[in-house]
C-alpha cells in the first residue's frame, strides 16, 4: 500500500494550559491518527500554532497578546522546543512511524513583527532568516538523536511571498544532517514547482484536492531530482467529509501524472481547524481510499 501521512496539526479538543493537558492531547492524537490507519503520524502538534511553538522557546522572541515579536537577537535555544513531545507520541505509537516537524524559517520570519531596536531591518531581512535557520539546524539535529528519520520543514509562505533563493537556503541549512528531510509547500506552486525542486529535501508535500497544482508536475522532473512528492488528497479547509471513492478518483488522478512510485498520501494541510470527529474521518478515509489502490 502506499505511503500514507500526515502534514501535522491535529484537533483533539483539548485545551492545552499545562504539560498534563499536551500529554492528554498528545495521547488522542496518536490514537486517532492509528486507528484511521496513517503509517506516519505526528505528535499533532498540540503545544502550540506553528510559530509559537518555536517562538516561545527561541532566544530573541517574545510574545505580546497573539503577536510574536522580535526583538533580540535570534539565537539557538538551550533546549529544543519538540522533542519531548515528538519522544512521548513516539513512546505511544504502536506501529505508526513518528516524524519531526518543523516551520521553517521563512514563515516563522514573515508571520512575526521586528522591533526597532532589533539588529534586523524588517521581517524579510536575509540576516534573519538564516539565524533563525541556524535556530531550527539545532531543532533538527536534536530530533534526529531522539530517533526522528523523517523531519517535515513547513514553509507555507513560500508561495505567498518569499524570497525563495534565501529560504530555500535557509531550509538547506536545516536539512543537512536529516535522515528523510520533507518541505511542505501548501498554496499555488504552480510558478515555483521547479524552483522548490532544487532544495536538498527527498519529500516535496504540497495540496491536490482543491487546488490546479497537478499541472505543474512533470514525471521526469520529478524522477530527475529524485524526489517523492507528497500527495494532498483531502481538504483541510472544509468540514465536508470526501467520501473513499472521491479520494480514490484525486489520487489516480496523480499517480497519471507522477507516478504511483513517487507519490505519499496525505491531506492538503495540518487539520486543527477541523472537528475532531471529521479529521479523523477524513484520514480513515483517505486511508481506505490507498488501500484500494493497492
Amino acid at each position: 500500500m502506499m505511503v500514507t501521512t500526515v502534514v501535522g496539526s491535529y484537533p483533539t479538543g483539548v485545551n492545552v494550559q499545562n504539560e498534563e493537558d499536551v500529554r492528554k492531547a498528545i495521547e488522542i492524537a496518536v490514537a486517532d491518527q492509528e486507528r484511521a490507519g496513517i503509517s506516519i503520524i505526528s505528535d499533532g502538534q498540540v503545544r502550540a500554532d506553528m510559530v509559537g511553538i518555536f517562538a516561545l522557546n527561541m532566544p530573541g522572541y517574545r510574545k505580546e497578546g497573539n503577536r510574536y515579536k522580535i526583538v533580540d537577537r535570534i539565537e539557538i535555544p538551550d533546549k529544543p522546543a519538540t522533542v519531548s513531545d515528538y519522544l512521548y507520541a513516539k513512546k505511544l505509537a504502536r506501529q505508526a512511524k513518528v516524524k519531526g516537524i518543523i516551520t521553517g524559517p521563512t514563515t516563522m520570519a514573515k508571520s512575526s513583527i521586528v522591533e526597532k531596536g532589533s539588529p534586523y531591518k524588517s521581517n524579510s531581512d536575509p540576516e534573519l532568516i538564516y539565524d533563525i535557520a541556524y535556530a531550527q539546524a539545532a531543532e533538527a539535529r536534536a530530533l534526529t538523536q531522539a530517533g526522528a528519520e523523517i523531519i517535515q520543514i513547513d514553509e507555507p509562505f513560500f508561495s505567498v511571498d518569499a524570497d525563495l533563493e534565501v529560504g530555500i537556503r535557509a531550509v538547506n541549512i536545516i536539512s543537512k544532517g536529516i535522515d528523510v528531510p520533507a518541505m511542505h509547500v501548501c498554496g499555488d506552486i504552480r510558478p515555483i514547482f521547479k524552483k522548490l525542486l532544487e532544495a536538498n529535501v527527498t519529500i516535496l508535500d504540497h495540496e491536490f484536492s482543491s487546488s490546479k497544482n497537478l499541472e505543474a508536475m512533470d514525471r521526469d522532473l520529478i524522477e530527475a531530482y529524485g524526489k517523492i512528492i507528497g500527495y494532498g488528497c483531502v481538504d483541510t479547509a472544509t468540514d465536508n467529509v470526501e467520501t473513499v471513492e472521491q479520494i480514490e478518483r484525486t489520487i489516480r488522478m496523480g499517480i497519471e501524472k507522477i507516478g504511483k512510485k513517487n507519490m505519499w498520501i496525505d491531506p492538503d494541510c495540518g487539520l486543527r481547524m477541523r472537528a475532531r470527529d471529521v479529521a479523523y474521518q477524513k484520514l480513515a478515509n483517505m486511508v481506505e481510499a490507498a488501500r484500494r489502490i493497492g
